[in-house]
């Protein structure tokens, strides 16, 4: 691809980014962005971040399998620079995305150029104009795509981001190496950038596995087995042979990786739900036709996709049940479509079939060949549809109606463009985004729950008690639905019934601290009892809760019995001492039995691990005065 030629493709894919997400700016923050954004301790100070690779996501939440310290250390920056403002941070994903779209483009050129170079025969020769217009739509239609609201338009999926960009970026320079004029250092900046893609997300570790198959197909022996029929034990280590350097970059990057991530600091989650082998086939060949539909139409968009069938009653769960079935055989045609197309541009053209077997890599891990948390999401097509979408346009560049196809691809691609800019509104705010969910088909437990709790927070505990039991329906003994629906009815002072659900809810492991405080406070509105003792037992329930520890710390200093709250708070900071919450409250409570020189000290700790407590701040200029003790 021409260098000269490349900078208004990328100032096309750059402005077309921001052209359909800008609308993005105005939402807020909604569903896991109050845990990952609002609540998380780590993202607070730059003296944080080594503690931030040293822990698992969702700290102050429901526990997770999550290693991505690269994406708690954007939300780092975005803090410094933003506070909480919702703005900054969608601004970052849409630069984010943009940036990814750049980097497939680039990528796309220097893959064209190595194949030139790997195969004289093929029609890169005839075609250098039509390939790099091809790389242009692929990005193009990469980046306004709508299945990527959910990682763009939503803060929470910035992993999706920060992967494919490091991971895009590793495999342009890791290519870029192969070069006779290459520089030492580019295997080490394809290395690194290899290591940011598995930080940022799981499925990162997908670009190893890529970069090997881009080795072995550029060498033009793309499967080993082959390699040993043809030519038997030689060629064979022939073959690795050439594999080497890529072998070496790929342990490099996990000696480095493995430990980081087994040696953080983690909560185990609950195990999901056993899906019998028998059946991880038939959802394969069904997610597999889920997705085909939404990247050729992508008109209901929502989170919480399903693929297994469920109804409100009989007529409706037979009539899902048939759907699905057809939906199976349509992913079983699809599927052999794409073998065939598979094997015919193992023939044809080699960029091409690269290009497919690379999607199909990055799909693997979501394919429901393992075990997910979910059937289907469609933030899950963000790094396979690029290496897809790639294969396509390249394929129909060299086509005789290749004119015409792009044509057709210009009106798509503007189409895309148009249902992104209207799916924008969907993330508005807590509120529109349930509700959006729910109508366009993502009526799942959790949906119903998010809904109920904002319900719940702007006072219509009836509505709320409707959207908590549309999630038990959905999912009996759930237990956070039962948790949230206890409170509704201790608001609705129907204590019976809120103890019955809170009685249920401390079953779950999950939720048990939570059910004991919401005990403590129906006791309390019912009978005007005080009971520390539930307070206590919910704190040593939940030992890693600080939500919980700090209602038990609250609720002694209220008692005045402030020398069991600090020693209560010392031991949080103990297992915890990088919570800035946490020294604050125990400077508040320092001050108040006139410590000063302590709490300055606690205040000045909360003030370094979180750089806009304006709080500890006020106070540090206060205890600093001569008037201290006038102003307590």
């Amino acid at each position: 691809m021409n260098k000269p030629h490349r900078f208004p493709a990328i100032a096309l894919i750059v402005a077309a980014t921001f052209a359909i997400y800008w609308p993005s700016l105005r939402n807020g923050f909604v569903w896991d962005d109050t845990a990952l954004v609002l609540r998380d301790p780590f993202l607070r100070s730059w003296r944080l971040i080594p503690d931030g690779f040293r822990h698992f996501l969702f700290t102050d939440a429901t526990p997770s399998n999550f290693y991505r310290p690269m994406q708690r250390l954007t939300y780092t920056l975005d803090y410094q620079l933003f506070a909480f403002q919702p703005w900054g941070w969608h601004l970052g994903n849409i630069v984010l995305h943009a940036a990814a779209g750049v980097m497939l483009f680039l990528l796309a050129g220097e893959l064209a150029r190595q194949f030139k170079k790997a195969d004289t025969s093929s029609r890169f020769e005839q075609g250098g104009k039509r390939i790099e217009t091809a790389a242009t739509l692929a990005a193009l239609a990469w980046v306004v795509h709508p299945v990527h609201t959910a990682a763009v338009c939503y803060v929470s999926g910035r992993a999706d981001l920060l992967a494919a960009l490091f991971g895009f970026a590793g495999l342009f320079f890791a290519l870029k190496c192969g070069d006779e004029k290459a520089r030492p250092w580019l295997r080490v900046v394809s290395a690194l950038c290899f290591l940011a893609a598995m930080l940022s997300k799981e499925s990162g570790a997908m670009m190893l596995v890529i970069w090997l198959l881009l080795v072995s197909v550029l060498d033009g022996k793309p499967a080993v087995a082959g390699a040993v029929r043809i030519s038997g034990a030689l060629k064979l280590l022939a073959f690795f042979a050439r594999l080497r350097p890529a072998l070496l970059t790929a342990l490099a990057v996990l000696a480095v990786y493995l430990p980081l991530r087994f040696t953080a600091e983690k909560i185990a989650p609950p195990p999901p739900k056993p899906v019998p082998a028998a059946v991880r086939p038939i959802l394969f060949a069904r997610a597999v036709a889920e997705y085909a539909g939404l990247l050729v139409a992508p008109v209901k968009l929502h989170m919480e996709r399903e693929l297994i069938a469920a109804g409100g009653d009989l007529k409706k769960t037979l009539v899902a049940a048939n759907r699905r079935e057809y939906q199976t055989l349509l992913g079983l045609a699809l599927i052999a479509v794409f073998i065939a197309g598979c094997l015919r541009a193992r023939r044809r053209d080699r960029l091409v079939f690269f290009c497919l077997l690379a999607g199909t890599a990055a799909y693997l891990p979501v394919s429901n060949l393992m075990p997910l948390n979910a059937n289907a999401a469609e933030h899950w097509l963000y790094v396979p549809c690029a290496f897809w979408l790639l294969a396509a346009a390249t394929a129909v560049s060299h086509a005789r109606f290749a004119k015409t196809a792009a044509i057709l691809a210009v009106v798509w691609i503007a189409a895309l463009g148009a249902r992104t800019f209207a799916r924008n509104a969907d993330w508005k705010n807590p509120r529109t985004f349930y509700e959006a969910t729910i109508r366009d088909g993502g009526d799942s437990a959790r949906m119903f729950i998010g809904l109920g709790i904002v319900e719940s927070g702007e006072g219509r505990p009836d509505a709320a008690i409707v959207d908590f039991n549309e999630a038990l329906r959905r999912e009996p003994d759930q237990p956070f639905a039962l948790l949230n629906l206890a409170n509704a009815y201790t608001r609705k002072r129907d204590f019976v019934r809120a103890r019955e659900l809170l009685e249920k809810a401390q079953k779950h492991g999950l939720v048990r601290g939570d059910a004991i405080v919401a005990l403590a406070v129906t006791d309390y509105q019912e009978n005007k009892r005080d009971r520390t003792d539930l307070l206590r037992a919910a704190a040593q329930n939940a030992p890693h809760d600080w939500e919980v520890r700090r209602r038990y710390i609250l609720h002694l200093a209220e008692r005045h019995q402030i020398g069991d709250a600090m020693q209560e708070t010392r031991r949080v900071l103990e297992k915890q001492p990088w919570r800035a919450e946490s020294w604050r409250l125990l400077g508040w409570l320092l001050w108040q039995t006139g410590a000063r020189d302590a709490a300055r000290t606690a205040y000045q700790q909360a003030a370094d691990y979180d750089v806009h407590d304006a709080e500890s701040r006020e106070k540090l200029k206060l205890l600093s005065g001569k008037n201290a003790n006038a102003e307590r």
